[in-house]
């Protein structure tokens, strides 16, 4: 299958290209970044191009031609967690993502803020749609917890973003009534925690001990969050919207398949 990877050397665009060089039912994966991936030497990347998006609302012609024939694509260029971005913020100032993110939305103007998390979104489906990719093409969309689904519900925090990020999904819900063949999953991930720095290690530590007792902020480890959506790509999506238990319970039991044992540590 050839799939597409929107955002893919983000924090979890870079773990979702690190795993698919371990699927083999993937045999092509165009990968759109900011900047050039990094991949570890001695594996076999050959199945992966990368283009470089300097603005993912607009495409060259030859990225256009790359998509069709897709069979899906993972969306993952406005993905950002306030959640993850209040801890990792605050203990890591080395944090990057290519979308606003909530916690910088005020820098910007809120229709910029819109363009970029909502505009492109949509800029960025339909050129893969008009492309002439593979039926169905399933695009997956990586949301954050706790995201409302009634923009008439104002959040205690970043109320003008939520609303945003809010119609960002219902825009994205709509894809398959307006496109025949398209199959839409919205994935709703909490903090998604690694161990790619001491002070995430931190947090990643802090999160592992109270699930121990229980959940009281939804979490994922990062292997898991790439491994469920992976899931969904190659194998069919279970349902439109993934909320951060689903994609554990899926994570856990892909990469159980496919390893033998769930793997819990990646440095």
């Amino acid at each position: 299958m050839k799939l597409v990877v929107a955002g893919s050397t983000g924090l979890l665009g870079s773990e979702i290209i690190r795993q698919t060089l371990h699927i083999p039912e993937i045999t092509e994966v165009v990968a759109l970044s900011r900047k050039p991936l990094r991949l570890d030497e001695g594996l076999d990347s050959s199945k992966i191009k990368n283009f470089i998006i300097s603005d993912y609302g607009e495409y060259p012609d030859e990225v256009k031609a790359e998509f069709a024939g897709a069979d899906a694509c993972i969306w993952c260029a406005c993905h950002t967690s306030p959640h993850v971005e209040f801890y990792t913020y605050h203990l890591d100032r080395g944090y990057r993502t290519v979308a606003i993110t909530p916690f910088r939305s005020g820098e910007f103007d809120s229709a910029e803020v819109k363009r970029v998390c909502q505009d492109c979104t949509k800029i960025g489906f339909d050129a893969m749609n008009n492309a002439g990719p593979a039926r169905p093409f399933r695009f997956i969309y990586l949301s954050a917890d706790g995201t409302p689904r009634d923009p008439e519900k104002k959040a205690f925090l970043w109320a003008e973003y939520q609303v945003m990020r809010c119609n960002t999904e219902l825009m994205v819900l709509k894809f398959p009534t307006e496109n025949e063949g398209v199959e839409i999953c919205i994935a709703q991930p909490g903090v998604i925690t690694n161990w790619t720095s001491f002070t995430r290690g931190v947090v990643a530590s802090v999160f592992s001990a109270t699930n121990l007792i229980g959940v009281p902020f939804p979490n994922i480890y990062l292997v898991d969050a790439a491994a469920a959506v992976l899931d969904q790509a190659v194998h069919g999506i279970e349902k439109e919207t993934l909320r951060n238990a689903d994609l554990v319970r899926i994570g856990a039991k892909a990469l159980k398949s496919r390893n033998g044992v769930r793997e819990l540590w990646w440095f």
